[in-house]
């Protein structure tokens, strides 16, 4: 009997979280079902697109949270046993 699979079970294949039988037969269906094989394709396209695009904050919107952390004074509530946020 052979198991269905699904998108979800091609990207357990593309980061290697399959056992190796299960590995062994998914290999076999996207070798032979045309449909399957262009999908574990562009899924293998996506992943190494997100791989190479590491991005970082920019300077601005480092900038821009360093200076609001900076203004923002943390203090208890005398009324209320909660936490008082005040911007400076």
């Amino acid at each position: 009997m052979h198991k269905t699979f699904t998108k979800e079970d091609l990207l357990l294949y593309l980061y290697g979280e399959m056992n190796r039988e299960e590995r062994q037969e998914l290999r076999s269906v996207i070798l032979e079902d045309n449909k399957f094989q262009a999908e574990f394709l562009a899924l293998k396209e996506a992943k190494e697109c997100l791989n190479k695009g590491r991005v970082s904050p920019s300077a601005f919107a480092v900038n821009n949270i360093m200076s609001y952390a900076k203004a923002l004074t943390v203090k208890p509530s005398k009324q209320l046993r909660i936490v008082d946020f005040v911007l400076n």
